[in-house]
């Protein structure tokens, strides 16, 4: 069994980098949709579409409740979670969080509800996780390079450019 990572909340992130988590927080709420992907049973990846908003200091992950993707999340909690694309310049970033899901505590799904774009009659209608974050990557093209910023909630902030 593999070592489990040091995790860290949307809000630590933030907290600790606020201009790298403010760009990637822009590349995620630039579209209502985010591509997730999970891992099957037979240890494949599932590649899924969700909404996945940022708020209250939480990455939150709401699918319906007998989901493949809710399945593979029960059984193994790790996913990567990648944000859509403007154009093929990438001039504004390509955001990737690698994190590990929890389920969301009672608390945790009120708060949750309370925020939401739209009316939850009934909250057990989703499978409602919140995202430990194991790593966080944003790739852009700036000035004729690649620039690919990541951020560990152990080994901090790095940044490496190729060209």
């Amino acid at each position: 069994m593999s070592e489990v990572s040091e995790l860290a909340a949307w809000s630590d992130f933030g907290r600790r980098e606020p201009d790298l988590s403010g760009r990637v927080l822009a590349r995620f709420a630039a579209h209502r949709h985010a591509v997730l992907a999970t891992l099957r049973a037979d240890g494949s990846p599932r590649l899924s579409g969700l909404e996945a908003p940022i708020r209250d200091g939480h990455l939150w992950l709401a699918m319906m409740p007998y989901s493949r993707k809710a399945a593979d999340l029960r059984r193994d909690p790790r996913f990567s979670l990648h944000s859509s694309l403007d154009d093929e310049d990438v001039l504004a970033g390509d955001a990737r969080l690698d994190g590990r899901a929890m389920a969301a505590s009672e608390a945790e799904v009120a708060v949750f509800v309370a925020g939401h774009r739209m009316a939850i009659e009934d909250p057990a209608t989703m499978a409602l996780f919140t995202a430990g974050l194991e790593r966080v990557v944003l790739t852009r093209v700036l000035g004729g390079e690649l620039l690919i910023e990541s951020w560990t909630p152990s080994g901090g902030r790095s940044e490496a450019r190729r060209s």
